[in-house]
């Protein structure tokens, strides 16, 4: 019996030294990340869902399940977003967090702001808080006031008071990014400039946020680099309406019929999911057999097959999925600052997309195009970013 019990004693150590002698799982803990939408929501197929890939993909590497839910993303999906969002960002070592956990609420109304930050950061625990859109600007500042042990990002607005428009003292747990989409709404201005043929170009915007307005200004501005007939006097033959709402896909779809009517041949969008209906227009026109084409925003429109690819001249591009990647990241490294972050053509922020350019264009003035984009990034050429400032703006010649 005592020989037995030796034996056992005997085994249980050897067990025991060889586990200890494997390697341990490595424990991954879970981080929520929390994001609300503007009211575009997801699937406007431009800001917001830039902003979900940046959270979904690139941060946490899952895909989300249509009616709710998450499955996790394959190494070649992975890649495969890569290649089809961020050909332009394959030197900012874009890679899967660890332990990263979305939690998303959408709004609907603009009164769905403030409940669906306080219940990220109360009900769902979430390290850090993502506000889609200017639109939230208010709200954000709030509950993060509320709520200091929380990190928020906010996208495309700094809080200002409400009367005196002045921006708000910075709040330790917020940072807020900007872009410069003056810069790349020129670029896809000056190519609208030169691929048009009926000298009459439109442009469609959402609502006057002040990023919406960037893009409107740069564009007229690239209009009047490369066409000035285009351009006309003082911008007054570019097409320009707003729908108001960011989700109205049948307004913007009547905004760009009624343009295409006027004989606009290239019309340009910043305005979230009611731009959608700009490219199903151009669609049921003709597109480019006709001689029209759809230049689209924030996101590179042409890879989009919910879309119009083969009538899509190209995209201004605006990498909100880097940003919010790269803020998420700085909370998991603890490297997080209270900041305004400004992105721009000389950091990879913003760009134009390929897509069809060289089908339209020729290899001057594709050239030329890439001369203006180092002129911008050299500090040469400063589009402008109000749209009445254009006029007076004296636009480069050689162009």
């Amino acid at each position: 019996m005592r020989r037995l019990l030796s034996v056992v004693l005997i085994l249980a150590l050897a067990a025991s030294v060889f586990t200890g002698c494997k390697k341990a799982t490595p424990v991954v803990n879970e981080i929520k990340i929390g994001l609300v939408t503007d009211v575009g929501g997801r699937g406007d197929q431009s800001f917001n869902d830039s902003a979900l890939r940046g959270l979904e993909i690139w941060a946490a590497k899952k895909s989300f399940v249509k009616g709710g839910g998450y499955i996790d993303m394959s190494d070649a999906d992975y890649a495969q977003s890569l290649a089809d969002n961020a050909p332009d960002l394959t030197d900012k070592n874009i890679a899967p967090i660890p332990g990263i956990t979305p939690v998303v609420l959408e709004s609907k109304e603009q009164t769905d702001y403030v409940p669906n930050l306080t219940k990220l950061a109360e009900d769902e625990g979430c390290k850090m808080i993502i506000a889609v859109g200017f639109m939230l600007a208010d709200a954000t500042y709030q509950v993060a006031k509320d709520h200091p042990d929380v990190k928020f990002m906010l996208i495309d607005a700094v809080p200002s008071d409400a009367t005196t428009f002045a921006p708000l003292p910075n709040l330790p747990n917020l940072v807020d990014y900007l872009f410069k989409e003056e810069q790349c709404g020129f670029l896809v201005g000056a190519i609208a400039g030169y691929a048009t043929k009926a000298n009459k170009i439109g442009y469609i915007g959402g609502i006057a946020v002040p990023a919406v307005q960037r893009y409107e200004a740069g564009f007229f501005a690239g209009i009047k680099t490369t066409n000035p007939t285009a351009y006309g006097t003082a911008g007054k033959n570019v097409a320009d309406v707003y729908a108001g709402s960011f989700g109205d896909q049948p307004k913007g779809k009547l905004i760009a019929q009624t343009m295409i009517a006027q004989k606009c041949d290239i019309l340009f969008h910043a305005a979230g999911a009611t731009g959608n209906g700009m490219f199903e227009a151009i669609k049921e026109a003709g597109g480019p057999d006709k001689g029209l084409w759809g230049i689209g925003v924030d996101v590179d429109m042409g890879k989009n097959p919910n879309l119009y690819p083969a009538g899509t001249l190209t995209s201004a591009i605006k990498h909100v999925d880097f940003a919010t990647w790269t803020a998420i990241k700085s909370v998991v490294d603890d490297t997080f600052k209270s900041e305004v972050v400004t992105l721009s053509l000389t950091d990879g922020g913003v760009g134009w997309a390929q897509d069809n350019v060289a089908k339209v264009l020729s290899a001057d003035q594709i050239t030329k195009i890439n001369n203006l984009r180092q002129a911008i990034i050299d500090g040469t050429i400063v589009p402008p970013t109000d749209p009445k400032a254009v006029p007076a703006w004296t636009a480069p010649t050689g162009y």
